[in-house]
């Protein structure tokens, strides 16, 4: 199956490389080339546990099809779980956090327009930069392949992501408290539609299908801590244990996420959902600020 997942990802991206070269450019796109640098601020909170993230990037569009960026993330985990009575028994909650330099990473990205889709592709290598001790990183290198086709029907926009990595990647729709070692694949599908205002809804559905050994570490236990930060039910093993090796079971998931979407003039994007994990059985609000600086620094350039 795997080998199939590969071989279809690699014909889709040499399909839209042909459908790139006959292409006519677009001028929007051609105003785009250059230097390019982005402010991000994004997490997911629930009951228990928080996962921020603050970034910064820097890259440049060499044309309207090809670029690079490069950029690292700071870390702010957190988590909590209450007092609680039974009987006589009490047991006191315990909380627990964290903040650290992220691993840094580099983008090469390829996107291009056509008649029959939109379609963009992420190559992205991670160095092991942050906190092995505080699980931000594995103390490997990562790396992972991003696929996203597609097409707009007026204000209706299905997509389709298909992603290959041998780590589990955090989205704008769920942070999680825990790094991943392991091949995955990541396959992610919905629709967002625009409401006009600049304003946008979305949905969508997911699916992560490890395979072969899984690494799990956790953001909420350090190592060699005697603590833990939750029960550990529903397969969060990362709530018990600093770090836990397993099968394929260990890391698969799947759930939904829906959210609503602000860009004004395309400098500031501001989206808030909601994220349901069935195979953990957690519900999680995300949000995401991102600021795109050589937009706003070029606009102040006019005045």
């Amino acid at each position: 199956m795997i080998r199939r997942f590969a071989a279809v990802s690699l014909l889709a991206f040499l399909a839209t490389s042909v459908l790139a070269q006959n292409a006519p450019t677009n001028q929007k796109d051609a105003d785009e080339t250059g230097w390019t640098s982005t402010l991000n601020f994004e997490g997911s909170a629930n009951s228990q546990e928080r996962v921020l993230d603050l970034g910064s990037n820097v890259g440049y569009n060499f044309n309207e099809h090809w670029g690079v960026d490069m950029g690292v993330p700071l870390s702010f985990v957190s988590s909590s779980t209450p007092t609680t009575t039974t009987g006589t028994t009490t047991t006191k909650g315990t909380s627990s956090s964290l903040n650290s330099l992220g691993n840094i990473y580099m983008d090469m990205k390829f996107k291009t327009t056509g008649d029959a889709a939109n379609y963009n592709s992420t190559l992205t290598v991670t160095a092991p930069t942050g906190s092995t001790t505080k699980g931000v990183s594995t103390g490997r290198p990562n790396y992972g392949w991003n696929n996203h086709v597609e097409h707009d029907f007026d204000r209706l926009t299905p997509f389709l992501e298909l992603g290959l990595s041998n780590g589990l990647t955090d989205t704008k729709s769920f942070h999680r408290p825990f790094t991943t070692l392991g091949f995955v694949s990541q396959f992610t599908g919905g629709s967002k539609i625009d409401l006009g205002g600049n304003f946008s809804v979305g949905g969508s559905l997911y699916d992560v299908l490890p395979s072969g050994q899984q690494k799990m570490f956790s953001k909420l236990v350090a190592k060699k801590s005697t603590t833990t930060a939750g029960t550990g039910k529903n397969g969060r093993a990362y709530e018990l244990a600093a770090e836990t090796t397993g099968d394929a079971s260990l890391t698969h998931d799947n759930g939904g996420s829906a959210w609503i979407e602000y860009s004004p003039d395309k400098i500031f994007d501001f989206q808030i959902g909601y994220t349901h994990s069935v195979h953990l059985a957690l519900d999680s609000v995300a949000f995401n600020l991102e600021v795109n600086l050589a937009k706003l620094m070029n606009r102040g350039k006019k005045y």
